[in-house]
């Protein structure tokens, strides 16, 4: 009995679709942001990587109200100060993170209509 390979998600039909980019971007940008500094991003799936997916609703959400990147850093600091318990909070890595995904996820939008 041989095992199965591990699916590359390259060729995923699904990662592929148009309606989907958003949400993959989204936790690409989590990643980036790793306030506690556990994603290796040269090692994809690798330690830390699922480790922000679940604060991506909250933050897909902001996107859609249209939120400013003042309010999402705002949502960032409560995350990693008040839930994560970090005393140390990088206000200018985290505004270039929300400015980010606030500019893909409005190109993005407008061409989804």
């Amino acid at each position: 009995m041989t095992m199965d390979e591990t699916p590359n998600p390259d060729n995923s039909a699904y990662l592929q679709r148009v309606d989907v980019q958003g949400h993959l971007k989204v936790l690409e940008v989590l990643r980036e942001w790793d306030p506690i500094g556990v994603v290796d991003l040269q090692n994809p799936g690798g330690a830390g990587w699922d480790e922000y997916d679940s604060y991506a609703p909250t933050l897909i959400q902001m996107l859609d109200r249209g939120d400013s990147a003042r309010k999402i850093v705002k949502w960032m600091r409560y995350v990693a100060t008040d839930y994560m318990g970090l005393s140390f909070f990088d206000k200018a890595h985290s505004r270039a993170c929300a400015e980010k995904i606030i500019e893909f996820w409005r190109t993005w939008k407008k061409n989804d209509d």
